[in-house]
């Protein structure tokens, strides 16, 4: 997912700056150091720039047209826990993939998360979806282990800024079991990304979720990013050497994807106290994203990647970007006029302040 390193600190001289920070499209350059399941992402410095974000993705061609499972997750990595005695409780967010407990790329869940076998309680995060196709219409697909009537919430970031939608879960016979519940949204974008969670979570009732799924309607000859691996937090300035930081390491690929071809972009951010936003002392920026990079793990080569002339894409390059707002959210939603260290929402993008 999309954290963005940040830093908190108040420079008198930055705030009284009058321009306002635009930060440049980094310099695509080509990947190195290349293996069978690793290689080395590497871009040019951007001036002003605090971090950057890497991006891993691969791209599966769409055949026929119809409706495409996008995402489908189902937490099957949960292997133990019992109602009665559920794993987890402790930890304010677990990252799902890291643990093995998703085996799809970049899903996470909030709020002290507990888990019983391929099911997770909690406010549960999607990884990054490229959802511009079909002029950005999709569905969230959800399978909830839930009593009749209990509200199911999703909040998605995509060109509209947040939009919330909630249902009530309908259980056969009107009692507790598994509710199937759809929401549609047309707010795709390269880089979306929900929430969902049991708005109406009681002690003593399940508030499980069994599966998640994502489904757009495409055509023959559009491409599906499923993202793949990635580096959402890295610092532009190596701390021991005080050198500019235009690389990092990219690992562990074959745990998300049999796929030897891969391709990756980026994109850089700052925090621009040149202009403050309301109790916050600066205003959160980033860079276009750079052009595509193919990474070929069996030849161990890389070359630029321009999808309208180097394969069939129809999706369009230009969509519409994310309504700014610049106000902060905590992971539960709720606005904050002035976080502290943690994880945070804004613009659409999940902010680690430290």
């Amino acid at each position: 997912m999309k954290k963005l390193y940040t830093t908190l600190f108040m420079a008198a001289a930055a705030i009284a700056a009058s321009a306002q920070i635009t930060l440049q499209k980094p310099e695509t350059k080509l990947a190195t150091d290349i293996t069978s399941t690793a290689f080395t992402a590497n871009w040019g410095a951007v001036k002003d720039a605090d971090g950057y974000a890497v991006f891993v993705y691969d791209r599966k061609p769409v055949t026929a047209d119809g409706e495409v499972t996008i995402a489908d997750e189902d937490f099957s990595g949960i292997t133990r826990g019992s109602l009665n005695e559920p794993l987890g409780g402790e930890e304010e967010f677990v990252d799902l993939s890291a643990y093995g407990y998703a085996l799809s790329y970049g899903w996470g869940a909030y709020a002290f998360p507990n888990f019983i076998p391929s099911m997770v309680a909690g406010l549960i995060y999607s990884p990054y979806l490229d959802l511009r196709a079909d002029d950005g219409k999709y569905k969230v697909i959800i399978d909830a282990y839930c009593s009749d009537g209990d509200e199911i919430r999703v909040e998605s970031h995509g060109k509209n800024g947040r939009e919330i939608k909630t249902q009530k879960a309908v259980v056969e016979g009107g009692a507790t079991g598994i509710a199937e519940v759809t929401f549609d949204f047309d707010n795709g974008i390269k880089d979306l990304f929900f929430t969902v969670i049991n708005n109406t979570a009681m002690d003593g009732k399940p508030d499980y979720f069994d599966r998640i799924q994502v489904k757009q309607n495409l055509k023959a000859g559009d491409v599906v990013n499923v993202m793949v691996g990635g580096n959402e937090a890295v610092g532009s300035v190596n701390e021991v050497t005080n050198d500019s930081v235009t690389s990092c390491r990219i690992t562990s690929l074959a745990k998300y994807t049999n796929s030897k071809v891969v391709y990756y972009d980026l994109y850089a951010s700052a925090d621009d106290f040149s202009t403050p936003n309301g109790s916050m002392p600066y205003t959160f920026v980033v860079s276009p994203f750079t052009d595509l990079v193919k990474v070929d793990l069996t030849a161990r080569t890389s070359e630029i990647y321009n999808p309208e002339t180097d394969g069939i894409d129809k999706v369009k390059t230009d969509a519409a970007e994310k309504v700014k707002d610049d106000v902060w959210y905590n992971l539960a939603g709720q606005r904050v006029s002035r976080p502290t260290n943690g994880l945070y929402i804004c613009n659409g993008r999940k902010v680690v302040v430290r």
